[in-house]
């Protein structure tokens, strides 16, 4: 009932929007750079948009690496997005996705949020601006770090390892620094993200702050970025359900970019409160898992090419995950205590709607037995926006 709702609320918003389509999606707007309330003209009501994913898949499991070979429509999103008042605009964004094996494609909702810029044109406190949203957003960092790699290649470290999803239901504040400089940014949320509903009392809390050093990596010229952030989660305890058990994430981001080079890492840790019962009592133990992702995109034709499109580059990266005694990996694609992941390709941008690559994932566990985790795959990776 709910999917067959979200997608006639989406074919309602596409339709009435059609007459003033706009062809390019939209990234993520940052309070640091521009605000929303001002991206969208009054002539244009209703902006819709969106991006294809199609991918090919060669290989599978280490010693038996024909296993796949099939042709995929990784995601799809639809976006419809609608200023529907002074310093108020809404979005709606449907991903169209495959939910298992053997199993069609069917559609949900990603983000779906009303935006409320209550700071706009540097009026605010010493030049900021600033921005609300309810309902289905982004969350701490996912959103950022996909500013550095391209995430349609392969999905960012933290979530590989299942640290939380990159939306989720709640209540967030952006606070951009003057002249773009940085931005603060705070978020309650259910916590099990938007693929599921709250599934108990508590509530999580994330934030981080960004500092744009040398520019801006949200603009074409690009720059640097340090991006601490921190995740307070809580689950309910399954011994004594009134009660909640840590859920912690913690990490910092840091990139450079530019149309020539994008080097970037992540280091990040999750730290989960495990429980067992002693003699009748509750014993809980603190235990915690890392990941620590490098990358980076090289681009040497974009010297020669002053609209930095029509470039060919390659894409480098490595990722370590590794964990306490007794940690208990989040159920991630790759949930392992000790492992690692590695993507190394060729990537062309055709036109500034079209890029695609040629790439090698290999994802290898270490330790316990891991076996349908241990990959190797040839790909092509392809993503589309209109």
């Amino acid at each position: 009932m709910t999917r067959t709702l979200i997608s006639r609320s989406l074919l309602a918003l596409a339709l009435v929007g059609l007459p003033a389509v706009a062809v390019a999606q939209q990234p993520t707007q940052h309070p640091g750079s521009a605000p929303s309330g001002q991206a969208t003209p009054a002539s244009s009501p209703v902006e819709f948009s969106g991006v294809l994913y199609p991918q090919f898949i060669y290989g599978g499991a280490k010693g038996n690496t024909r296993s796949n070979n099939q042709f995929q429509l990784e995601r799809a999103y639809l976006n419809a997005r609608a200023k529907v008042a002074d310093r108020t605009s809404i979005r709606l964004t449907a991903d169209v996705y495959r939910p298992g094996a053997g199993l069609g494609y069917t559609m949900r909702a990603k983000y779906a949020y009303v935006q409320y810029d209550y700071w706009m044109n540097n009026e605010g406190y010493m030049g900021t601006v600033g921005q609300a949203r309810l309902g289905m957003q982004q969350t701490v960092i996912i959103d950022q770090e996909e500013q550095l790699f391209p995430r349609w290649i392969a999905p960012t470290a933290v979530e590989r390892a299942g640290f939380f999803s990159s939306s989720d239901l709640g209540l967030s504040t952006t606070i951009g620094f003057g002249n773009g400089t940085g931005e603060v940014y705070v978020m309650a949320s259910n916590g099990p993200g938007y693929t599921q509903p709250e599934v108990d009392r508590f509530k999580d809390y994330q934030a981080r702050i960004t500092f744009n050093l040398l520019g801006n990596i949200a603009q074409p010229t690009g720059g640097f970025i340090v991006t601490p952030w921190y995740y307070k989660g809580t689950v309910a305890s399954a011994l004594r359900p009134a009660e909640g058990r840590k859920h912690d994430r913690v990490g910092v981001l840091a990139g450079w970019k530019s149309p020539v080079l994008t080097l970037g890492g992540q280091l990040a840790q999750s730290t989960n409160e495990n429980e067992r019962l002693n003699a009748g009592n509750v014993v809980t133990e603190d235990r915690s898992g890392k990941v620590l992702s490098v990358y980076t995109v090289a681009r040497p034709f974009a010297l020669l090419n002053a609209n930095g499109n029509k470039t060919w580059g390659a894409v480098l990266r490595w990722d370590a995950v590794s964990g306490d005694n007794a940690y208990v990996p989040n159920a991630g694609a790759f949930p392992v205590v000790k492992g690692k992941f590695l993507v190394a390709g060729i990537v062309h941008d055709v036109n500034n709607k079209f890029s695609w690559s040629v790439d090698y994932q290999q994802q290898s566990p270490q330790g316990a037995p891991a076996a349908p985790l241990d990959l190797r795959t040839y790909n092509v990776h392809a993503a589309v926006s209109f």
